[in-house]
């Protein structure tokens, strides 16, 4: 069968393609979109081709909202029933560089998560992205005694923030732009910093006696990470009170530069913990899931807009231009 697609040709070039799927096997199932989602850090990266695997010509995306359409033998699912999946790798004639921009997919049944019925289809497109974030969340072992720094406050970075004060943290959201600060506001945030205006780590360490027990850096600029380390409290040398335990880096965006710390300032001073986060476990997805599913996640507080696939080249342009910060394709 024929199924439309949004393809990256070349370099910087958004375009409308067709693949062929093949029929379902065993364990397979074949679902019609009725939306994708745009993670905004890696597809970019993959527009411009510094993304590891990325060959032109190819096709993007990893969050599809479906329903199931056709079955192959021994799948227990009904038709019609809703569904979150990821990477999609039928896509002839084009490579796959995750490859769920797609308007029917090829999946493998336990590569399916049903959706709860009480979860609205575009919240739940932010399945992935939300499992992301809190895969990074708990790499940093975060507690509700916690005080806690998010940097870049792009799609990850407000989920990140939404979900460390679902867990009882207190949250500081950086970043340059009024309106990803605002939109971190009306999610609960307990503050926010416009780092163009501040001096972010003198405020930081004003507002908490010294520094966040957990930092994360989610910009996805390389050079700003050992700025975001400094945020953690520097290690004393009087043994009264006694010697604080290290605050916890998280480095949870994409980078595609070498980040690097100064020593003295950040490693030697601070001592960290560092953990670098790598996308998300199946369960962590079904975990972010519930969360959406019980308000914890919010993903409308985050500014989202909503355009037919046949949009893709604007919505990308939009994205890349910084004058949207989530996209979430229809296809219905």
């Amino acid at each position: 069968m024929k199924s439309k697609a949004i393809v990256f040709p070349q370099a910087s070039t958004v375009t409308i393609g067709e693949i062929d799927l093949p029929q379902p096997r065993a364990g397979e199932v074949i679902t019609k979109t009725l939306y994708t989602g745009v993670s905004t850090g890696t597809e970019l990266r993959v527009l411009v081709g510094k993304q590891v695997g990325g060959v032109f010509p190819l096709i993007p995306g990893y969050e599809n909202i479906g329903e199931v359409f056709e079955l192959g033998e021994g799948v227990d699912l009904a038709k019609g029933v809703r569904v979150f999946t990821s990477n999609h790798w039928s896509t002839a004639p084009y490579n796959s560089c995750f490859g769920a921009h797609v308007e029917y997919g090829l999946f493998k049944a336990a590569e399916l998560f049903p959706i709860p019925e009480n979860i609205d289809l575009v919240d739940a497109v932010f399945a992935k992205t939300s499992a992301i974030a809190l895969h990074g969340i708990q790499r940093g072992c975060l507690t509700a005694q916690d005080k806690v720094a998010v940097v870049g406050l792009g799609l990850i970075g407000q989920l990140a923030a939404q979900i460390a004060k679902a867990r009882g943290a207190t949250v500081i959201a950086i970043d340059t732009l009024d309106d990803r600060l605002e939109a971190a506001k009306q999610a609960g945030v307990d503050f926010t910093i416009n780092a163009a205006r501040e001096d972010v780590e003198q405020t930081v360490r004003k507002l908490t006696d010294g520094g966040v027990d957990v930092a994360i850096d989610v910009t996805g600029v390389a050079s700003v990470v050992d700025q975001t380390c400094r945020l953690l409290p520097i290690k004393g040398w009087d043994p009264d009170p006694p010697y604080p335990p290290s605050g916890r880096l998280v480095i949870l965006g994409s980078y595609t530069e070498p980040v690097a710390f100064s020593f003295r300032p950040s490693l030697f001073s601070i001592e960290p913990d560092i953990f670098p986060s790598r996308d998300c476990t199946p369960v962590d997805i079904r975990e972010a899931l519930g969360l959406i599913a019980s308000g914890a996640i919010r993903p409308r507080s985050i500014p989202t807009t909503v355009v037919s696939f046949q949009e893709a080249a604007q919505a990308y342009a939009a994205l890349r231009d910084r004058t949207a910060v989530r996209v979430v394709f229809q296809w219905g």
